[in-house]
């Protein structure tokens, strides 16, 4: 399901707190993501394109040449919340203050996506006494570099950028209930 459909779906649940009042707002709450159902259990609430230079240069003591390859590839990171545990107790109303507060969990990366298309060999350097690198290997250098885009995600920003998206789109939703404050915390 497409980020704007999900949007729409959250829009609609905070219309029908309006409509329900806030006497019952844990319970609507809940309802109203529970229905999303598991293919909207994911809030992506943010993509980057992300490029990244894979270099391996397999130098050995013990082999005579030089074996060195480097890739450039474009991906997209999408992140955001998984409200697959949201529940009741996830929301905490104060009437006298009319105040919400709601704990979500931490954003995480949802998806990485390297198709191939956009995966090119640029350089590619072997010794006369050294075997070309295999597909295996190639395979096994781009793996790696998926895993060291995964690793960077939290020092390129994404993360806290989809807490803020999912923060701003909660506390619109809410505003718009009539509440005077509003918490949106990630546990």
């Amino acid at each position: 399901m497409k980020l704007i459909a999900k949007l729409i779906i959250i829009a609609a649940a905070g219309f029908m707190l309006v409509a329900c009042g806030r006497k019952s707002v844990e319970e609507t709450l809940e309802s109203q993501i529970k229905h999303m159902g598991s293919a909207a259990a994911e809030l992506g609430s943010v993509e980057y394109t992300i490029s990244k230079i894979i270099a391996v240069d397999h130098d050995v003591f013990y082999k005579i040449g030089e074996r060195k390859v480097l890739f450039s590839s474009l991906s997209t990171m999408k992140a955001g919340v998984d409200l697959s545990g949201f529940c009741a107790d996830s929301v905490e109303v104060d009437s006298k203050k009319n105040a919400i507060t709601i704990r979500l969990p931490k954003a995480k990366v949802l998806a990485l996506n390297m198709p191939a298309e956009n995966i090119r060999m640029e350089y590619s350097k072997t010794g006369f006494f050294r075997s070309d690198f295999s597909v295996e290997e190639r395979n096994e250098i781009l793996i790696q570099g998926e895993e060291a885009i995964m690793a960077d995600a939290e020092e390129i920003g994404i993360l806290n950028d989809a807490e803020d998206n999912v923060r701003m789109l909660f506390e619109s939703l809410l505003v718009g209930a009539g509440y005077d404050e509003i918490n949106v915390t990630f546990n």
